[in-house]
C-alpha cells in the first residue's frame, strides 16, 4: 500500500504543512478521474488552483475511498536559529514533518510496499538525501521515490490536503470554510493531525 506524501507552505510562510495519503494507486486514480468528470476540470489538480465547491468535492470523494490520512504540521518550529540560513531550516523542517508522518503512518499500515514524494520542491541533491532518510524509516518494509506529481493521482490527493490544511493554520478570510470543509474528515478520525514536536493532536472539540 502506497504512502504519498506533499507539501505546502514553508518557513517564509510561518507555517509548513506535510500531507501523507495511505491510498492504493487505482483508488487514486479513480477518484481524481471522478473529480474531473464531475467539475470538468483539466490539468494537474493542485489545491492551489481549486475553489471552495472543487475542494470540498475532492474531500468527499477522500471520504467515501476510506484513505487513511495524516497531516504534520509546523508553526513554533518556523523560526530559525539566529544567523541560520532559512533555506537550510526550511528543508529541515520538511525532513523533520516527513519523518514525523511517516514514522507514524507505517505501523498502522500493513504491508507497506512504497513511500512516493514529491519530487517538485528542493533540488536533486537534497531530496536524495530526505529520500534516503526516510528509506531507513521504511527499511525491509518496501521503499521509497521520488516522483512529480503530475504524474500521480495520489500526489495530486496529497498536495490538496497539504494544502487545505496550510489555509486552515492561516488567519484569513478564507479559514473558516476551509475549516468547514476538512471537519468532517477530521472529527471522524480519517485524518490525523500531527504537530510537530508534539506528537498528534486531539480531535477537535464538538
Amino acid at each position: 500500500m502506497p504512502i504519498y506524501c506533499d507539501e505546502s507552505g514553508g518557513v517564509g510562510r510561518g507555517v509548513m504543512t506535510l500531507a501523507g495519503i495511505d491510498i492504493e494507486e487505482d483508488r487514486a486514480e479513480a477518484l481524481i478521474a471522478r473529480f474531473r468528470t464531475v467539475t470538468g476540470y483539466h490539468g494537474e489538480v493542485k489545491g492551489s488552483r481549486i475553489d471552495f465547491a472543487e475542494r470540498a468535492l475532492l474531500f468527499e470523494l477522500v471520504k467515501d475511498s476510506e484513505a487513511k490520512i495524516s497531516i504534520g504540521i509546523a508553526i513554533s518550529a518556523l523560526v530559525p536559529e539566529k544567523d541560520a540560513d532559512r533555506g537550510d531550516h526550511d528543508i529541515d523542517v520538511y525532513a523533520a514533518l516527513l519523518e514525523d508522518v511517516v514514522g507514524a503512518m507505517l505501523p498502522e499500515i500493513p504491508g507497506c510496499d512504497s513511500v512516493i514524494i514529491d519530487d517538485g520542491r528542493y533540488g536533486p541533491e537534497t531530496l536524495a538525501a530526505i529520500r534516503a532518510d526516510i528509506a531507513k524509516l521504511v527499511g525491509p518494509c518496501g521503499t521509497t521515490q521520488l516522483e512529480h506529481s503530475h504524474r500521480l493521482a495520489g500526489l495530486q490527493i496529497a498536495d490538496v490536503i497539504a494544502n487545505t490544511f496550510f489555509n486552515r493554520a492561516l488567519v484569513t478570510e478564507r479559514q473558516g470554510r476551509i475549516a468547514a470543509i476538512a471537519a468532517p474528515l477530521l472529527e471522524s478520525g480519517q485524518i490525523k493531525l500531527r504537530v510537530l514536536g508534539g506528537g498528534e493532536a486531539p480531535p477537535p472539540a464538538d
